[in-house]
């Protein structure tokens, strides 16, 4: 059964398995018809095909850390603000995100969607 503690560990089994730069632990967690937008405009991407791009595409020494304690709902979603630290052309870089994700009641993701605009994205 979907429950706040699913969600809650579900989320952060996606940022470990980020930091893990594991594509195939991340694309674990969805289900087969999962989606992901990251960022919002950017169009959606079947999860598989988007999370190989832009967990496969990380570079080296990419770390993710959350700000805020990871937030359920009392339906099927769940939410997370961290900050994303990489190099991006030479520069050291941060992202603020915060990704916002829908479960089915096999306890797996469905949605992704992540929201940072350009003032989201910092050098450091």
């Amino acid at each position: 059964m979907l429950n706040e503690t699913h969600m809650k560990a579900a989320l952060q089994s996606y940022l470990d398995a980020l930091n893990a730069a594991d594509v195939e632990g991340v694309i674990a967690l969805f289900a087969d018809e999962g989606t992901i937008e990251d960022p919002v405009g950017t169009g959606v991407h079947a999860a598989r095909e988007g999370l190989t791009r832009l967990v496969g595409g990380l570079p080296a020494g990419a770390t993710f850390a959350l700000d805020t304690p990871i937030r359920a709902s009392q339906a099927n979603g769940a939410a997370m603000a961290f900050t994303v630290q990489l190099e991006r052309n030479g520069v050291r870089t941060q992202i603020r995100s915060l990704d916002v994700m829908q479960f089915n009641e096999a306890g797996l993701i469905v949605e992704v969607k992540a929201y940072y605009g350009p003032s989201d994205i910092t050098a450091m």
